[in-house]
């Protein structure tokens, strides 16, 4: 399927994913099909390729796409992850349903921190702790899950948004600066604990209440 036809199904249609085959179309095309479809398409997309290019894989990522596969692959290892992509997009939607509706100029508060959307900063006994644009998303996305155990692999898609296999380690350097700005003592932290051999669970003693 080509550009403007993939363009035109998706349009008239409610398009769940989409399976891009770089044998059958170039990645000029693919690229700007993905460009147009990324927000319009309301789970997975993922893409099929002949070779291994690095420069190639990582510009696909960076337009969102949620896996990619080189051509040689297992077909049930193939539909597995397709089907583990769908369960996470479901399960994401129905965590948004539950969600209250937060503005960007919210402030929120839990305990003795304060979550400044308007600014993008997390306020701790009236200083800005300083977190970095993703170490905000990420302590975010953990306030969000509060008492729930995430892994790492749950995390770069929630956070980074895209499967970033073989990276996890990126989730553990974030999650010790987070550590570093939020704990008194991040040896042994209150706030964010690891759950060994999974991943990372967030205190859930205090409730979240909006400010303004």
């Amino acid at each position: 399927m080509d550009h403007d036809k993939a363009i035109e199904v998706v349009n008239e249609n409610d398009v769940a994913g989409l399976i891009i085959d770089l044998s059958t179309i170039d990645i000029s095309s693919t690229i700007e099909t993905i460009k147009v479809l990324r927000n319009k398409i309301t789970g997975p997309i993922v893409v099929i390729a002949t070779k291994h290019d690095k420069k190639e894989k990582e510009i696909l990522y960076d337009l969102k796409i949620d896996a990619y596969f080189l051509e040689k692959f297992e077909y049930p290892v193939f539909i597995a992850k397709v089907r583990q992509l769908f369960w996470l997009y479901d399960k994401l939607r129905d965590e948004e349903a539950d969600k209250p509706e937060i503005k960007n100029d919210k402030l929120i508060k839990c305990d003795d921190l304060s979550v400044d959307f308007k600014h993008y900063r997390v306020i701790h006994e009236g200083n800005d702790i300083g977190l970095t644009p993703k170490e905000f998303s990420l302590f975010w996305y953990l306030m969000q899950h509060r008492g729930q155990v995430l892994s790492r692999d749950q995390l770069l898609e929630g956070v980074w948004g895209y499967d970033a296999a073989g990276s996890t380690r990126t989730i553990d350097i974030h999650i010790s600066h987070l550590r570093d700005k939020l704990e008194e003592n991040p040896q042994s932290p209150n706030w964010i604990k690891t759950v060994r051999g999974f991943g990372y669970i967030l205190d859930n003693d205090y409730p979240l209440v909006s400010e303004n």
